[in-house]
């Protein structure tokens, strides 16, 4: 039997080994993906366990050896099973390894002190237990998710109790006890032989649910993934479409407020076209004027002509679409073409400007959104302040000390104070024909440019609105 024995645990040994291999392959993913660790220990103790039966020829101390390593690796294999429906807690691993501790021990004083049936019902009673805790553990787990793996490892655990005991019915039955395993009659040896062998199926269906696993988390991931893709794509579509709604909203706010800055541009083009105009007429008229009075007269006419393109220019370059991506804006051109643009209103209106302007001072930005928010209150300086008693006043600041700020305050109606944050409200206006978007969209492209706008009462007796940005780096 001793022959027997050792081929057939060699034979176990290699389907062990290759098993072994193929479940440190499980942990090569990534950490939330990866067995428990002592489905690893389960097969390493199965290796050890083979190779501890040489021994068990050589000295009794290894056949203690043997069955309690064989002992722990029943309680990994409970252990795993439990990690499928809960983690695995140190009070769980501590209590249950040091009732385990005291299985060699017990075992060795057994061996002896008592004879070898003793020694039988002892192993048959603890591995059996062992064998009921891991079917609890599967049948608990097959109630979430009824596999064919589980079933199949359900079937072989009760077989294998049923075996184990089987043989210490057959050895209690015995008139004449062996010392140890390796004199057993061939009848009990067969029978622990395949229930080893079915300890070998537990194994192996253990092994086959936890590749289960990790191809169904890897297949989750990988639809998360997909999933995760797919809301990306759809966020940026939508990223898009709102800067492509904020750069319509801002050529179209821009180009609505453009009706006074085009009246006034007509009116300061009219004067150097008609200068223009008078002087070409008089010199067709004037065919023999004085050649240094008629080299007079082009001169004027060139910086006539030089004046009227470069308000076409200033115009031009107001209007002008720019880049939408993020840039270094100069806050200083930005409010001093709004300035240029609406000067003739301005000067028209009566209204009395204050500067208080830094010098050097820029942010990161698209100029032309910010040009709009420039534009569009100093717009609603010039209408709030059209029904006021001269002088009309407007006071712009710009500073950067803690922060990037631009103030643009006047001495018109104000704002009431349960007013001042709903007029930042889409299609809220206090203007009887305004449509509730300008102060909307220029807080919208304030906030975009990691800044903010705020309304309050100014000293002046009117309103004042505050832009901010952080320092750029």
């Amino acid at each position: 039997m001793t022959y027997l024995n050792e081929v057939v645990f060699a034979l176990i040994g290699l389907i062990t080994l290759g098993m072994t291999v193929h479940a440190w392959s499980l942990y090569a993913g990534s950490p939330e993906t990866k067995p428990s660790r002592f489905l690893m220990v389960a097969f390493l103790l199965s290796d050890l366990t083979c190779v501890l039966t040489i021994g068990a020829t050589l000295s009794p101390v290894f056949l203690t050896l043997f069955n309690s390593c064989f002992l722990f690796t029943i309680w990994t294999v409970a252990l795993t099973a439990r990690s499928w429906r809960m983690p695995l807690t140190q009070r769980s691993i501590g209590v249950s390894g040091a009732v385990m501790l005291l299985v060699p021990v017990v075992f060795e004083y057994m061996r002896q002190n008592n004879p070898y049936v003793d020694r039988v019902v002892f192993y048959t009673a603890v591995s059996s237990t062992l064998m009921a805790w891991i079917f609890y553990e599967v049948f608990r787990r097959h109630q979430e998710d009824k596999t064919f793996q589980l079933k199949f490892m359900m079937g072989v655990i009760l077989c294998s109790i049923g075996l184990r005991l089987a043989r210490m019915v057959f050895v209690l039955q015995q008139t004449v006890h062996p010392n140890n395993l390796l004199q057993e009659m061939p009848v009990p040896a067969m029978l622990r032989n395949a229930a080893v062998s079915m300890d070998v199926l537990v194994l192996s269906s253990l092994l086959a649910y936890s590749t289960y696993l990790l191809a169904s988390r890897n297949q989750k991931t990988m639809a998360d993934n997909q999933a995760v893709r797919e809301a990306n794509q759809k966020l940026e579509a939508v990223l898009q479409e709102k800067d492509q709604m904020l750069k319509a909203l801002t050529t179209a706010t821009k180009s609505r407020n453009m009706g006074v800055v085009l009246a006034s541009v007509a009116h300061e083009l009219n004067q150097p076209l008609a200068t223009l105009r008078l002087k070409t007429e008089f010199l067709i008229s004037q065919s023999d004027l004085a050649v240094d009075v008629r080299q007079d007269l082009l001169t004027e006419m060139l910086q006539d002509n030089m004046r009227a393109a470069d308000i076409v220019v200033q115009l031009r370059r107001f209007l002008r679409q720019g880049s939408s991506e993020m840039q270094r804006v100069s806050l200083n051109r930005v409010l001093e073409d709004a300035l240029d643009v609406l000067s003739p209103e301005l000067k028209r209106s009566g209204l009395l400007v204050t500067l208080q302007i830094q010098p050097h001072v820029w942010i990161q930005g698209v100029e032309g959104q910010l040009q709009m928010v420039v534009l569009n209150l100093l717009k609603n300086a010039l209408d709030a302040t059209k029904d006021v008693t001269p002088p009309r006043q407007l006071r712009v600041s710009l500073s950067a000390a803690e922060q990037v700020t631009l103030e643009v305050a006047d001495n018109g109606h104000g704002i009431a104070d349960d007013q001042q944050e709903r007029v930042f409200d889409m299609f809220f206006s206090t203007k009887p024909d305004g449509m509730g978007l300008g102060l909307w969209l220029s807080r919208t492209i304030m906030r975009n440019h990691t800044g903010n706008m705020t309304a309050s009462r100014s000293d002046l007796g009117g309103a004042r609105f505050t832009l901010t940005w952080p320092l750029p780096a």
